[in-house]
């Protein structure tokens, strides 16, 4: 994708702890372009600015229009397809920042409209999309979404992010001196996912962190080990579904859009 920009905003501080920052991506295309949008275990909601691309499962030909819409978190990747010009505004939740917004935060992708009952101008967010943003989600945000469970998802997801390493689900259970059945009830809450798939995300993603750093000369082998993975083939088995492709397929190809919000991302 030519002259891509890329651009990262931060939140107004009342939101921080909400969401991790804001982006706006802006790109001429002169020929159609497809992009792996990899997961990172945050849910995103995206307004489309520009001409709208399309947004499908990898292996799939089934599309949507991706423009204006809520993606919650997943283990799979996504495919964007774009063949006229992009401009994107977008924000990045914590893990548990949807659900802190709206209590009934979908699972699946969801147009705006159908989840908000408000939103910010195509003008207002153009203009000054940090400021757009900030006013919506503080007017957005549920003053009766409660936070049962909420810290304690905070406090395992810090603990995973900090070093996935070879933690597991009942390791990180008994490091918060809380039982596995009550780690699930409160992932599902507040992440949409199981404590067991953001482990899978969060440990592919140190993977990939790695890969993409590949010049030092580390071998495959090495890299599996170092992000946790019982042997090379469990971390290629795991590479492919979340990314749908080879690890040495996704070095060659990651560029564009998928390449800028990846290295946002924290290790």
């Amino acid at each position: 994708m030519a002259a891509l920009q890329y651009r990262r905003i931060s939140p107004d501080p009342r939101l921080v702890g909400t969401v991790e920052h804001y982006w706006v991506v802006v790109a001429p295309a002169d020929a159609a372009v497809r992009a792996v949008l990899i997961p990172n275990g945050r849910a995103t909601v995206q307004f489309c600015l520009g001409e709208p691309g399309h947004r499908l499962r990898f292996g799939s030909e089934s599309a949507e229009e991706n423009a204006d819409v809520f993606l919650p978190v997943t283990t799979e990747p996504l495919v964007l397809v774009q063949s006229g010009p992009s401009h994107y505004v977008g924000v990045q939740f914590t893990p548990w920042g949807a659900a802190t917004v709206w209590p009934d935060a979908p699972r699946d992708p969801t147009p705006i409209g159908e989840l908000a009952a408000d939103r910010p101008t195509r003008a207002a967010l153009t203009e000054d999309p940090g400021v757009a943003l900030d006013l919506w989600l503080l007017t957005e945000s549920s003053d009766d979404a409660g936070s049962v469970g909420r810290d304690l998802v905070v406090a395992a997801i810090s603990l995973v992010d900090q070093d996935v390493g070879e933690l597991t689900v009942a390791g990180l259970a008994a490091a918060l001196g809380v039982s596995t059945v009550t780690l699930y009830r409160a992932f599902r809450r507040w992440v949409g996912t199981s404590p067991k798939e953001y482990l899978s995300v969060r440990r592919y993603h140190r993977f990939t962190s790695e890969l993409l750093a590949q010049s030092r000369g580390d071998s495959s082998a090495m890299l599996a080990a170092a992000a946790g993975y019982a042997d090379q083939a469990h971390a290629a088995r795991e590479f492919r579904r979340h990314t749908g492709m080879t690890a040495s397929a996704f070095r060659d190809r990651l560029d564009g859009i998928a390449e800028m919000m990846f290295r946002e991302m924290p290790l």
